[in-house]
């Protein structure tokens, strides 16, 4: 049995990477929360969805042909968070996202897994 909530979290996810990847800066604020952060490999690399825009920006202008893909979820025991394994520039990552109280994307933990093995 589906998860409501898991499943909105999902579509929200879903919808913040297709933005991120089309270049939609500007919609960025639909899924994240105002005080958002990333952290990836234990370093923060953003906080706030102005830092958001701002990595999001360079993100694109220094890999134009790069693409986040969800590769699969796995299930949370927790009904604010989502894990997923997500691929971006030919390295795969896990990640997990937090979703606050405002129902958008509080943070996003992201590890590096491997670089062009997406069976991992």
């Amino acid at each position: 049995m589906t998860h409501l909530p898991g499943q909105v979290h999902k579509t929200i996810i879903e919808h913040f990477t297709d933005a991120v990847n089309q270049g939609h800066i500007h919609r960025l604020d639909e899924f994240l929360d105002e005080n958002v952060e990333k952290i990836l490999n234990s370093k923060a690399v953003y906080k706030g969805r102005n830092g958001a825009r701002e990595y999001y920006s360079m993100e694109h202008e220094a890999y134009p042909k790069a693409r986040w893909t969800i590769l699969s979820y796995l299930d949370s025991q927790h009904k604010n968070t989502i894990f997923a394994r997500t691929l971006f520039d030919n390295k795969v990552y896990h990640t997990l996202y937090t979703f606050g109280p405002s129902g958008k994307i509080q943070e996003i933990e992201a590890t590096y897994v491997s670089e062009n093995n997406i069976d991992e």
